[in-house]
């Protein structure tokens, strides 16, 4: 009795470590089928998508500048932009750029990105042309990309109706205009 016990014991070990190794085998297949389908566009969102981005692919969790790998970012944001990837994939090709320290490509692509429509790229665009000293192109930036809702847009509004006007009303209406239509794109 003991020495079929041992045997049934031996047996189930043996189909246990079978099941066992089928089910390692298949999780890690998985990763890797799942990565080479992802189109260029979505590894350059999953590489590269800023988490203050509204606009960014939320099937991927938001990449910080410091946690972006180049390597990896660059090669899928490139391969997308080169696709014509669009607005989106333009401002993320831009930031990978900015990480990888290739700065006038980057400001290219990100007043692409900017002349495109994607809101972040335009506030980042209109502080490069503040920065320079060209206000009211940056202005003009700003008030495109508060329009489509972006709050730091709005935010930057507001300080620059403060600065020119000498009061806080210009900033309150401002701020008033815009941040509503912000709010709800956050929700």
């Amino acid at each position: 009795m003991r020495k079929l016990f041992l045997s049934n014991c031996r047996i189930g070990l043996r189909h246990l470590l079978a099941a066992a190794a089928l089910v390692s085998l298949a999780t890690s297949a998985v990763p890797s089928a799942h990565a080479s389908d992802l189109t260029a566009a979505e590894q350059c969102d999953r590489e590269a998508g800023s988490e203050f981005d509204l606009e960014r692919n939320r099937a991927f969790p938001a990449v910080a500048m410091q946690d972006i790998r180049i390597g990896v970012a660059l090669s899928a944001c490139r391969e997308a932009y080169n696709q014509d990837g669009g607005a989106r994939t333009q401002f993320q090709l831009a930031r990978v750029l900015d990480r990888a320290g290739q700065k006038l490509q980057s400001v290219r692509i990100l007043a692409e990105a900017a002349e495109n429509g994607h809101a972040l790229a335009m506030v980042s665009y209109a502080d490069l042309l503040a920065e320079r000293g060209d206000r009211d192109s940056a202005f003009a930036y700003y008030q495109r990309a508060a329009a489509r809702g972006n709050a730091l847009a709005a935010g930057k509004l507001a300080v620059a109706d403060r600065v020119s006007a000498g009061t806080s009303a210009g900033a309150v209406l401002t701020a008033r205009r815009f941040v509503p239509a912000t709010a709800d794109r956050l929700r």
